[in-house]
């Protein structure tokens, strides 16, 4: 048996920009950090000839391309594992919560095939490996953040093109942000492949109102590293709500009555600003300011350092 887990993440600034149909031609930034809240996959053979999948639901078959989990059936494709393994997940949070869960589970995963095959295990690895699975062979819509963040960890700072690709640690800075965010939940997000979809398909045709929204929130990202540099974190929560503002008007399905109304509320409980985590539709809802009281639940923040790591291996 082993287990593992991977990290989920917080996006702070750049959101959206990470996708390919994006970057290649303007550019790309991502400011974010991976969180002490975890998926964990639990592999183990089985002697029935079987795979056997685990997850909000059950999936029992011999043949890969009969799982509706594409992710964890092109895993196991991409590594060449036959039949007669349990995968099994579970996770810190609520699922298809916009924290990056299921490439967190595709980089456990990945982590737990490697350890079981005794292939070399670096986070460059889990890296490009997750992502060739999920985004290429699954043709799951998004970015790399999400399985950058699940592999390495830690706080980074991320400029990148499709020749130029540059993560700087911003450890430090990030730890000075964490008492001033709270992160709450405001639920289940089932929309936001749909979004993620239609934010793809709009830049690939060269949309100007998709453009110029992801060049804005690109400039915002960066605009919240420099107030974060100075400690200005009144200036941060302003930075949020632009964003937030500019999010909304990506698509219609990003917002509902149920996150307007808790936006509404935190901002009266001394949020300064707050933006949604994830594709939108759901999910969390970041938070910033001083005097942030403890009207709603919320997830503490810590920052993980350690990335994708194996747990237990018998």
């Amino acid at each position: 048996m082993i287990l593992t887990r991977a990290p989920l993440r917080v996006p702070i600034g750049g959101g959206g920009t990470d996708f390919p149909s994006f970057y290649k031609v303007h550019g790309g930034y991502i400011l974010g950090f991976a969180i002490q809240k975890y998926v964990y996959v639990v592999i183990h053979k089985t002697s029935d000839k079987q795979y056997h999948l685990k997850y909000s639901k059950t999936e029992v078959s011999d043949n890969l391309y009969s799982l509706d989990n594409r992710v964890a059936a092109e895993a196991l494709k991409f590594f060449d594992v036959p039949p007669g393994l349990e995968i099994s997940t579970f996770s810190d949070v609520p699922e298809s919560s916009g924290l990056g869960g299921s490439s967190s589970f595709c980089v456990a995963l990945v982590l737990a095939l490697r350890t079981l095959q005794n292939k070399k295990i670096i986070p460059d690895l889990l890296f490009t490996d997750s992502y060739d699975i999920e985004r290429r062979k699954a043709n799951q819509p998004g970015g790399f953040q999400d399985q950058f963040f699940a592999s390495y960890g830690n706080a980074q700072e991320i400029n990148f093109t499709d020749i130029f690709f540059s993560p700087s640690n911003v450890n430090s800075v990030i730890e000075g942000l964490l008492p001033h965010l709270r992160l709450v939940y405001v639920g289940n997000s089932s929309k936001r492949l749909d979004i993620a979809k239609i934010q793809d398909l709009k830049t690939k045709q060269g949309d100007q109102d998709m453009v110029n929204n992801l060049l804005a929130v690109k400039q915002i990202g960066k605009e919240i590293m420099g107030a974060l540099v100075e400690g200005n974190y009144d200036e941060v929560g302003g930075h949020f709500r632009n964003h937030w503002e500019s999010k909304k008007k990506r698509d219609p399905n990003i917002t509902n009555e149920t996150i307007d109304y808790m936006y509404s509320e935190g901002l009266k409980s001394g949020a300064i600003g707050g933006k949604l985590i994830g594709m939108g539709g759901g999910g969390y809802i970041l938070f910033c300011g001083d005097k942030l009281n403890g009207r709603f639940p919320s997830v503490e923040l810590k920052l993980d350092t350690e990335g994708a790591k194996v747990l237990y291996k018998e």
